[in-house]
């Protein structure tokens, strides 16, 4: 069996340019930057085989996957599952001041050895959203198509791909990731 999965997260938004973290309680749409970055992203997938894309429900992901798949003319199913995780409290604060108020927590949070069981205070923690997004890609794997997009998040791709030896880092809008299984053997490629 070979499976390919190009997952993708979402273009920017006003809250990204701020600094601020979203989480999958707010629910901002791209910026202008953001939609020129999803036409981008589409262009460079055009010739990659993509059958499906699979999108979170948020609209920063719909969007990005919708401009993708209208440029590939393929179709578009959502999966509330790859969703942003759930940052609690410190949704919709700025970076700078939730380094200052969680001093603990922030410090591990892109840490690669750094503990899964954390999250931020009503929040998911990192291994919370890894097992969530591994349980999709588990379903995925059962599904017909064999090249297949995924339109998420920063968060919930960088725990995912750490199960996949991706050293966890902050992740600019539109990042690129392949993922493919074939005979057994998973391997992963960053664009």
């Amino acid at each position: 069996m070979q499976k390919v999965f190009y997952i993708f997260r979402h273009g920017e938004t006003e809250y990204n340019k701020e600094r601020r973290w979203q989480g999958c309680g707010i629910d901002m749409p791209l910026d202008m930057t953001g939609e020129a970055q999803a036409h981008e992203l589409a262009n460079f997938l055009q010739d990659k085989g993509l059958e499906i894309v699979y999108s979170s429900p948020l609209k920063r992901a719909l969007q990005t996957a919708e401009v993708v798949v209208e440029k590939l003319n393929i179709p578009l199913k959502i999966i509330p599952d790859l969703r942003e995780g759930c940052f609690g409290e410190v949704e919709g604060m700025l970076k700078t001041d939730i380094a200052r108020a969680y001093p603990e927590i922030f410090a591990t949070w892109y840490e690669e050895d750094g503990p899964m069981d954390i999250g931020f205070p009503g929040g998911e923690t990192k291994r919370q959203m890894q097992e969530r997004m591994l349980k999709v890609l588990d379903e995925l794997m059962k599904t017909k198509e064999t090249v297949i997009g995924i339109a998420s998040h920063g968060s919930s791709i960088r725990y995912l791909l750490m199960k996949f030896g991706h050293k966890p880092s902050a992740m600019k809008n539109t990042a690129l990731f392949k993922l493919s299984f074939k005979d057994g053997v998973w391997e992963l490629k960053e664009y």
